[in-house]
């Protein structure tokens, strides 16, 4: 029988094939009814039903198990039980075939793109947990859009009060209150940045686990990334025009990059964090990862606490998140009260302007691809537009992965196998559009402000750009 209240349903099935089909349908309704988007509901269907099978096929497990839905802080929280033997559902079997590397590396970059399933064995039972946020009623863009509009239309009446009135308004409140909000947002990058960093790195650090085809793709993607990021400099240096250091000659362009090279070496592990430097605390993720998978096998106990670390700041950073409509709307209305929104917003326009350039470029390449390959682009476009279209209007690669999937396999043919690991290993390491967004910005605000840029920091910023989009 099963017990349902107002944020918790659970209930026991068996593995018969009926028996897996209704707790999938459990789970689906369950999670609507918990405030679930109907999308995300009917994706955790579909990977509680695959996750069933492997346990079904596992010898040594009880003959049923228990499902449980609770909500707690605007989170819907699935945890599947079963007892018997320890049995992981999210790892599958390690293929033989070397070329594709191991099936745990499949599950770390699914985790990587939201999909995150914590598996742990205790007291003689599997406990399988997976937490999601519940649907808003508005999606973050409406309601940054809405916080913008009443952010004009506040500064609108505001540029009514007398200018003392106005300067006591931005010195006394907007600005403490807007620098808040930045050291909020601050003080979580540099240890998600790091935890992310390193456990990235013991996850597909160990080029055993990529496999043949893996370091392939691997190599590819960080090729076209790093050759998008020398392109995208060289527009946005003809776009924004920026100040430049003056003419640099080979040696001392040399020994500039030299210096950048070395700065990466931090002088102690607390700096990075306190200064915010990038690449120093990416340097130092990983070291730390490298060690960890060098020492795999005696720090299991280090791994776990990364994994679990790195879940808390995501969640953290999750929840910073929910404040961005409220940053939106004190950025805008400080900008009118302090008369520079127009130089501001034609200068974003720009920038916006230039990335859609980028993105045509990019969607023009990706057309003579599928050209050179023999595959014909309408037709392409045909079969991917389903996927295309849920990514586009949810803004999530987690929403838009199954559709990705079920269109390599079912619609353009692509070999199981390689659909299984080269699209979420894609999906994670290949962002070239990354690159270039984190090179328009930098060099937006660079001639915003007046900031001369010398050589090496425009290398720095292409190798910084890669090396964040991956």
């Amino acid at each position: 029988m099963g017990r349902k209240h107002r944020s918790f349903l659970k209930n026991t099935f068996d593995f018969s094939p009926e028996g897996i089909d209704t707790a999938a349908d459990f789970v689906a309704e369950g999670m609507e009814s918990l405030g679930l988007a109907h999308k995300e509901a009917l994706r955790n269907r579909l990977s509680v039903e695959e996750l069933l099978l492997n346990w079904r096929q596992t010898p040594g497990l009880d003959g049923q198990y228990t499902v449980e839905l609770t909500r707690r802080l605007g989170r819907v929280l699935l945890t599947l039980r079963c007892g018997g033997a320890a049995a992981d559902p999210t790892v599958p079997a390690i293929t033989e075939d070397e070329a594709y590397g191991s099936g745990r590396l499949n599950q770390s970059l699914l985790e990587t793109l939201g999909l995150s399933l914590s598996w742990q064995y205790r007291d003689g039972c599997n406990v399988l947990s997976c937490t999601q946020k519940a649907g808003r009623r508005h999606s973050q863009l409406t309601q940054v859009l809405f916080a913008a509009a009443m952010a004009l239309v506040t500064g609108s009446l505001g540029l009514l009060l007398p200018l003392g009135w106005r300067n006591t308004l931005l010195d006394s409140l907007l600005n403490p209150v807007f620098n808040t909000f930045l050291g909020l947002f601050s003080c979580i990058v540099g240890p998600m940045m790091f935890l992310s960093m390193v456990w990235g790195i013991v996850n597909i650090g160990d080029t055993r686990q990529l496999g043949v085809i893996g370091r392939k793709l691997l190599g590819r993607f960080l090729l076209i990334s790093s050759l998008f990021g020398v392109f995208c400099m060289g527009a946005a240096l003809l776009w924004f025009r920026p100040a430049l250091g003056g003419t640099q000659s080979s040696q001392t362009v040399f020994q500039s990059v030299v210096e950048m090279v070395l700065d990466i070496v931090p002088q102690n592990i607390v700096e990075p964090f306190l200064s915010g430097n990038t690449l120093q605390i990416l340097f130092l993720g990983a070291v730390v990862g490298v060690v960890m998978i060098v020492l795999r096998d005696r720090l299991q106990a280090l791994g776990q606490v990364v994994e679990q670390s790195n879940a808390v700041v995501q969640f953290i950073l999750s929840a910073i998140s929910a404040l961005v409509p409220g940053f939106i709307f004190l950025s805008v209305l400080r900008l009118m009260l302090q008369g520079t929104l127009a130089q501001s917003a034609a200068g974003l326009f720009r920038a916006v302007a230039l990335s859609v350039a980028l993105s045509a470029v990019e969607i023009v390449l990706e057309t003579l691809s599928l050209a050179k390959a023999g595959v014909s682009p309408i037709q392409a476009a045909r079969k991917l537009g389903p996927s295309f279209l849920i990514a586009l209007t949810t803004a999530s690669s987690a929403a838009a992965f199954p559709a990705m999937v079920d269109c390599c396999r079912n619609k353009l043919g692509i070999d199981e196998k390689l659909t299984n690991f080269a699209l979420p290993f894609g999906s994670v390491v290949f962002m070239p559009h990354a690159v270039n967004l984190f090179i328009i910005v930098p060099l937006f605000a660079a001639q915003t402000y007046g900031v001369e840029l010398t050589t090496g920091s425009l290398v720095l910023c292409v190798i910084n750009a890669v090396i964040l989009s991956v």
